[in-house]
């Protein structure tokens, strides 16, 4: 496996660079890697979209956990059969990691602290996204060429802390002085080398990272910590961390979704459990959630219809779903962005984290105005991303089921909305095993028909299972069940 990984790796250098000519020598023998050609300008985009794509390699079959998708075929993990994400596992260790340590070397190196926080921070952005998939993993040892093929784990405990000293020592160096000429952050393809943008990416980064902590330092204590860092977190939709597609590369879901289910190769339709949130129907609402024609096109039907988790495209009446992805929806056109951190997010997890830390339980009613103002906030920010009409916007929001007043705000409301507002991103996964799955939390939630009898009865599935080659080749690494938790679920 490690052999493979540092082919991959030589390989992966070798096309990122061919296709960076304008910035290269190209007299060099196309067969080498001078360490020349590891200029911060052109590792720095590499790892960024490397991040985008790991994420989107966890967001499809995640999306079928959580139920925001129903696969339209008849087996996978839309039946709880187990997977192990391996093009997340595979793009972390033969690009992402690899990439990241090379990038630190050479920022420290160049004594370049804007770039070297930068990285940090991403770093720390995607150590989370491979721990929260699969627990404990190599990371310490790993990454460094063949002078180690059999790298030894770190429990997630360790890299959860790591996570938080990556971000602490990311921010210090962006906020620092950069004497060197390298200071100003180019080729940056999120913020354009905005410094005060990453500085808020970190701080909301540190907050999601604490609250995915509750069950091992507390409700209350995680809220706090999770407050302090939000202060100085996203301000605004213009803080999102995404990547923008365009026309000659397309957006993951609109390539591999919207022109497959055109062509006749549908693979999966949205759930009807998302479906029902959002038609009134789970939350009472009195018109449909403006943002579900966005996210849905119904081929012009009366209804939406959501599919049946594992009843392969068809509802639970039996009858055929017809809730496609929208081809010109905000999230799934071919030039959309791909958001993994949004200032909607940071909302509901001050919401989240305001009612926790007065007291609040899964169970109990009110909380404070400010829990209730960033709930409300947290929908704002969704509707006001995707151009929702203000008219309907505004008449979503005073409706009674969701401008429930603060005396009768209840963590439901926060979590359904967020439910809603984080469309197909896996923080979903990661609330879901917080709050075990929990129908006090989200309304009807229910294991899907057709399930996998090898499942035990009351288990959900609570992370990805390690690829078996890597299993076979490390010696440290164990193999888990599917339904194992986590170090921070337990």
């Amino acid at each position: 496996m490690k052999n493979r990984i540092k082919i991959l790796t030589l390989l992966f250098l070798i096309l990122s660079i061919s296709g960076c000519k304008n910035f290269l020598d190209v007299n060099e023998p196309d067969n080498e890697v001078p360490e020349k050609y590891f200029e911060l300008k052109l590792l720095l985009p590499t790892i960024e979209k490397y991040t985008v794509n790991m994420d989107f390699s966890r967001a499809f079959p995640m999306s079928q956990l959580q139920q925001h998708t129903a696969s339209y075929h008849s087996g996978g993990v839309d039946r709880h059969y187990e997977t192990s994400m391996g093009n997340v596992w595979y793009n972390y260790y033969t690009k992402i990691l690899y990439t990241i340590k090379k990038t630190k070397k050479l920022a420290e190196e160049k004594d370049a602290k804007h770039y070297k926080g930068v990285i940090q921070i991403l770093e720390a952005l995607s150590l989370g996204m491979v721990t929260d998939t699969y627990g404990d993993m190599p990371y310490t040892e790993a990454g460094y060429d063949l002078d180690n093929l059999d790298p030894d784990i770190n429990t997630q405990q360790e890299i959860y802390q790591d996570i938080q000293d990556l971000l602490t020592k990311g921010i210090n160096n962006i906020t620092s002085t950069d004497n060197s000429p390298f200071s100003n952050v180019q080729n940056d393809i999120i913020y354009g080398g905005d410094l005060s943008k990453w500085e808020r990416l970190a701080y909301t980064l540190k907050a999601r990272y604490a609250l995915h902590l509750i069950k091992k330092n507390g409700a209350i204590a995680s809220a706090q910590e999770a407050l302090n860092y939000l202060q100085n977190g996203f301000t605004s939709n213009d803080d999102d961390f995404q990547l923008f597609y365009s026309e000659r590369i397309k957006n993951p879901w609109h390539t591999s979704v919207v022109l497959a289910s055109k062509t006749g190769n549908v693979s999966v339709l949205f759930s009807e459990r998302l479906v029902n949130y959002m038609n009134g129907m789970v939350l009472g609402t009195a018109d449909i959630d403006p943002r579900l024609p966005n996210y849905a096109d119904n081929g012009g039907a009366a209804t939406y219809e959501g599919a049946q988790n594992g009843n392969k495209g068809k509802t639970s009446a039996g009858t055929p779903a017809n809730a496609i992805f929208n081809e010109n929806g905000y999230y799934f056109k071919q030039d959309s962005p791909l958001v993994l951190v949004s200032y909607m997010e940071a909302q509901f997890l001050k919401a989240e984290a305001e009612f926790l830390v007065n007291g609040g339980t899964p169970t109990s009613t009110g909380s404070t105005q400010a829990a209730y103002d960033a709930y409300m906030e947290g929908i704002t920010a969704s509707m006001d991303k995707m151009g929702i009409d203000s008219a309907l916007k505004n008449a979503y929001l005073s409706d009674p089921a969701i401008a429930v007043t603060p005396a009768n705000l209840k963590l439901q409301n926060i979590m359904v909305q967020k439910y809603i507002a984080l469309i197909l991103n896996p923080e979903i996964f990661t609330d879901l095993r917080r709050y075990d799955f929990s129908t006090t939390i989200y309304p009807t939630f229910d294991f899907p028909v057709n399930r996998n009898p090898d499942m035990p009865a009351g288990e959900w599935p609570r992370r990805a299972i390690y690829p078996s080659d890597e299993v076979d080749m490390n010696s440290h690494i164990n193999q888990v069940n599917f339904w194992d938790r986590v170090w921070w679920d337990q």
